[in-house]
């Protein structure tokens, strides 16, 4: 055979072979991986997907300023005073104690002439006190004005007795406001009181007035009386 003129020929046909495979190719098909990332480097980033918007946040609700009213007298109540407030009513002020008679909490009640309660307030506790009395009421208008006296500890040796003025709605007891009584010429731990009877809470020039006697923890044999005022929204 002769080489020099066959070798020609077989380079041609392999030529045309790779050139019909070419064409076969199909027109959208990558031309090689490399070629695929180049081009998906090269695209646009696709647009993100729509998010759902969060839910709103739940809303806190305030809590409910006053307990429900009620007409039931608390057991274990004691009567501190009943004052007549007019439109054949009284309001009645005391304390509720547990079984053993301890734990003092103070009691206000608005009652019909006859005694029949309108409502009852069992009213919070003072901050910093274990138990509390209320001892005289007073009205003005449609609301009424309470006095607390309450003890910061059960001994009674180390004990305070701390004045406070709570009011009340005149229609269902709701707590409208409330205030410490500063009284005068106390200072560092003293212990006051306020004696039984309608003189020691009273309305004097459109002032709230609470008058009574107090003494410093350290000198419990030395009292001095006290007048304290507040105004009708329980400011000074």
């Amino acid at each position: 055979m002769n080489t020099h003129r066959t070798f020609p020929l077989i380079v041609a046909t392999v030529l045309s072979l790779g050139l019909s495979a070419c064409d076969r190719q199909p027109a959208g098909a990558p031309a090689s991986p490399m070629a695929q990332a180049d081009g998906a480097a090269g695209s646009e980033p696709a647009a993100p997907a729509a998010s759902t918007p969060a839910p709103p946040a739940p809303t806190a609700t305030a809590p409910a300023s006053t307990a429900p009213m009620s007409t039931e007298i608390p057991q274990g109540f004691s009567s501190y005073a009943s004052e007549s407030i007019g439109d054949n009513k009284q309001c009645v002020a005391g304390t509720a104690t547990d079984e053993d008679g301890m734990n003092q909490r103070p009691v206000a009640y608005l009652a019909q002439a006859s005694g029949k309660p309108i409502w009852t307030r069992v009213l919070d506790l003072p901050s910093d006190t274990y138990q509390s009395r209320a001892t005289h009421c007073l009205r003005q208008g449609d609301a009424l004005y309470v006095l607390l006296q309450s003890d910061t500890q059960p001994e009674q040796s180390l004990s305070q007795t701390l004045l406070r003025v709570v009011k009340l709605n005149l229609a269902d007891g709701a707590v409208q406001a409330g205030a410490d009584v500063v009284v005068p010429g106390a200072k560092g731990a003293y212990s006051a009181r306020v004696d039984e009877g309608g003189k020691h809470l009273r309305w004097d020039n459109g002032n709230l007035v609470v008058s009574g006697q107090y003494f410093q923890l350290d000198a419990p044999d030395q009292r001095s009386d006290f007048t304290a005022t507040l105004k009708p929204d329980l400011s000074r």
